[in-house]
């Protein structure tokens, strides 16, 4: 008996090898939906689900409304150390940027009161974050700091400046430690455009804080990075 490769498997193959032969570079377009369709005499509904097999694996990536890119490779995400992630993408040859979408000062609810330790309705700084990866946006990131704490945050904080650094030359505080969650969500219409996926496309969540050398709090986050470009790692070193 024959075994036949089923048509989805063939055409993720297909797309694979596509690839390959014609050494798409990262970020060069593949050819449409219905050019490949042609070439390969499959279906547009059997060639989307290979696509879909490919965004999974991070193989691919969308752009809304302009098509499908060839996708540099998923990029590890370290779930160890403050900042670390900055440091081990820069190490390996990624550029960074951020925009700052939003700077306001907001009355802390009870969930941040909570994880700044500080009182109900006291007044801290809340910045929403786009992150962008070799020019291509990755994290959505929303980040609570103690108004009291950091006077005139928003005067030193820019899309050009560094957090980190900003807290340990201006106000004397150092990153040292802190705790971070981890769950699966799926990307609103809002957040989808931000990210520029589909909407209900699969995002890691994750939410933390970030402690001084003293153990005070210095800052609640909470994170949304695209699952088709990272994949999380965490290393554990034997004593």
């Amino acid at each position: 008996m024959e075994y036949r490769i089923p048509p989805g498997t063939e055409a993720v193959e297909k797309l694979e090898d596509f690839i390959v032969v014609n050494r798409l570079a990262p970020n060069t377009r593949i050819p449409s939906e219905r050019d490949l369709c042609e070439m390969w005499g499959v279906s547009r509904t059997t060639l989307r689900q290979a696509v879909d097999t490919l965004v999974g694996r991070g193989v691919l990536y969308r752009v809304n409304g302009a098509g499908v890119y060839v996708s540099v490779g998923k990029k590890n995400r370290n779930m160890v150390g403050v900042d670390s992630m900055v440091g081990e993408l820069r190490q390996q040859g990624s550029i960074l940027a951020k925009k700052i979408i939003s700077v306001r000062k907001v009355e802390a609810t009870k969930q941040i009161s909570k994880k700044l330790h500080v009182l109900l309705g006291q007044e801290v700084y809340e910045y929403i974050l786009l992150r962008k990866i070799d020019d291509v946006p990755c994290f959505l990131e929303t980040t609570y700091l103690d108004c009291e704490r950091y006077p005139d945050f928003e005067k030193y904080y820019t899309d050009k400046t560094s957090m980190g650094r900003i807290l340990k030359n201006v106000y004397h505080r150092k990153q040292i430690s802190g705790e971070e969650h981890i769950s699966v969500t799926y990307a609103s219409e809002q957040e989808a455009a931000l990210l520029e996926i589909i909407p209900d496309s699969p995002l890691f969540f994750t939410s933390g804080v970030v402690k001084d050398e003293e153990g005070v709090i210095i800052m609640y986050y909470k994170q949304l990075i695209r699952g088709d470009k990272f994949k999380l790692v965490s290393r554990i070193e034997s004593e």
